[in-house]
């Protein structure tokens, strides 16, 4: 005991003394980082954007400067990702009889095609299928060629979860069973015109250069009369669909990426991977937020400027004196879409994921405590302790997740590593509780470098980098405790279930970049929570 004691003792001796030894970096480097990735000149760094290719050279630039190198067998720190760019439909209408759904009204397009027909429509409760439940809404229906009416979710429920994670596989179920379209009658608890603002804006997808074989998809507002009773009260009812497509065109985005090499022989083949999305909203309607002719720009210096500043005074921090681990430096372009850069990552590896022992992604809505950072997934792992102490060491306390019910791990970049196994948390500025200072600022275009207070950002970004090393230098595997050792390779896809804060996650599709949007902002339960924020801050 007295030993353990002692090693114990001399380790948190070694932790303080490093910890006031002088940094490689300081406030004023770590302000001119934020201020130009956070500039009105990035235009809002929003995803394929020129605006965020510009950060992202930015990024190479400060990588290449403090000795962060490609990974082996690439020529740069580019990873270039094929994105699809679609506007909305220019025309869509639904006649049923003498009744009409048209866009910007009461129909509203998710997955556009072009369409003229005229067919029977046939109503197939959810348009769903689950075999070991018995459950098959398309058994004695014949749709081929035919219009699917569906109710949004599926015999589990509404909630809204629940639906944006049944839409890719919806449309896979109507498609094959031979229906030209599927439309949904919206039921859920977000007002019609929230789903709107956000189904309906201009959509970004990862372009697999596959066909994606689904068919038109879209929802229709239940009114009174509504559709449902246009088509269960007719024999063979008759419906006239037409969708004329919006312009589209191929965009390419990039994930930044480096790596520095560990210094422990025996650890070095382990990485620990430094994640930060540096993409934003855009400018005006894009942003999907108020703005003015004076302030249009969405800067996002505190989602997620700060973030990326943290990891690029890590990645010089450890590139001067690496740590027993090597670190991948992943900087993301598209989380703003949906975890796009980091799922297309966690698909591509640059360096097989079974070598990361770990990903310390940061990440935040904003702050409103300057003596605090947050850890979402705190007591997911072991290296909760070794966070802590990097906290301590750059004067801050640890908090755990501040809004448990909000789904928020599954709302960034570390979720898409997590889903693979790789044990990972995220790393946030102070939020004690979501309250007006948060909706103030997060996704707002107040959101700009002037706003920031640069002392905490350097406390922040030193917690963020004593951390990264802390981690690094671990001794024994890091892993997944608790609960959370549901997260461990090929678990997720098996029919355990992880209760995050109120939602839960179990066995369900992996959709591999769906055409819908549900991923655009928030993946899976995620999407929900920002949508009610929203409504809460406009009805607020």
């Amino acid at each position: 005991m007295k030993i353990t004691c002692s090693l114990a003792f001399f380790a948190l001796f070694v932790l303080q003394v490093f910890a006031q030894a002088p940094f490689t970096f300081d406030k004023k480097e770590v302000e001119a980082n934020l201020r130009f990735i956070a500039s009105d000149q990035m235009a809002g760094r929003r995803t394929a954007s020129a605006g965020e290719k510009m950060a992202a050279d930015f990024i190479v630039k400060q990588l290449t400067a403090y000795g962060v190198k490609p990974v082996q067998g690439q020529q740069d720190y580019f990873q270039a990702i094929p994105f699809s760019n679609f506007k909305p439909p220019k025309l869509a209408q639904l006649t049923v009889g003498n009744s009409s759904f048209k866009k910007d009204d009461n129909l509203l397009i998710i997955k556009e095609k072009n369409i003229d027909a005229k067919t029977e429509i046939v109503f197939a409760n959810h348009g769903w299928v689950d075999a070991e439940k018995g459950i098959d809404d398309y058994k004695n229906l014949d749709v081929k060629g035919k219009i699917v009416l569906t109710i949004v979710g599926t015999p589990a429920g509404n909630a809204p979860d629940i639906v944006f994670e049944s839409m890719a596989q919806k449309q896979k179920f109507a498609a094959e069973h031979g229906a030209v379209a599927l439309l949904e009658v919206y039921r859920m608890v977000l007002p019609w015109h929230i789903a709107q603002s956000y189904f309906g804006k201009e959509k970004l997808e990862i372009d697999s250069g596959e066909a994606d074989g689904q068919i038109p998809y879209g929802w229709v507002k239940e009114e009174t009369p509504g559709i449902l009773t246009l088509v269960k009260g007719q024999d063979h009812p008759v419906a006239e669909l037409k969708i004329e497509m919006g312009e589209s065109k191929k965009l390419t985005a990039f994930n930044v990426v480096g790596v520095i090499e560990g210094s422990d022989v025996n650890l070095k083949n382990e990485y620990v991977l430094l994640s930060a999305h540096y993409d934003h909203m855009g400018v005006g309607r894009q942003g999907g937020a108020p703005f003015t002719p004076q302030d249009s720009i969405f800067n996002g210096a505190r989602d997620n400027g700060m973030g990326v500043v943290a990891m690029l005074a890590a990645a010089k921090e450890l590139a001067a004196n690496p740590p027993k681990r090597s670190v991948l430096v992943l900087a993301c372009t598209g989380e703003e879409m949906g975890l796009l850069g980091s799922q297309w990552y966690a698909e591509h590896p640059l360096i097989p994921l079974k070598n990361m022992a770990f990903n310390l992604n940061t990440d935040g809505a904003g702050y409103n405590t300057t003596t605090d950072f947050n850890i979402i997934g705190l007591g997911f792992t072991n290296a909760d302790e070794a966070i802590k102490q990097a906290g301590i060491q750059a004067g801050l306390n640890m908090l755990g997740d501040p809004a448990p019910e909000q789904g928020l791990y599954q709302r960034s970049d570390n979720f898409s590593f997590a889903k693979e196994g790789v044990p990972s948390v995220d790393m946030a500025p102070g939020i004690k509780a979501m309250d007006e200072e948060i909706f103030k600022y997060y996704h707002q275009a107040a959101d700009n470098p002037d706003s920031i207070d640069y002392d905490y950002l350097l406390k922040f970004c030193k917690t963020f980098t004593l951390a990264a090393r802390n981690i690094a230098d671990l001794e024994g595997k890091i892993e997944w405790i608790g609960e959370a050792k549901s997260f461990e390779k090929n678990s997720v896809s098996e029919a355990l279930v992880c209760e995050l804060g109120g939602w839960s996650f179990a066995k369900r599709p992996k959709n591999k970049y769906p055409s819908v949007v549900p991923r655009f902002q928030f993946p899976q339960a995620g999407w929900a929570f920002f949508l009610r924020k929203k409504l809460v801050a406009q009805e607020g």
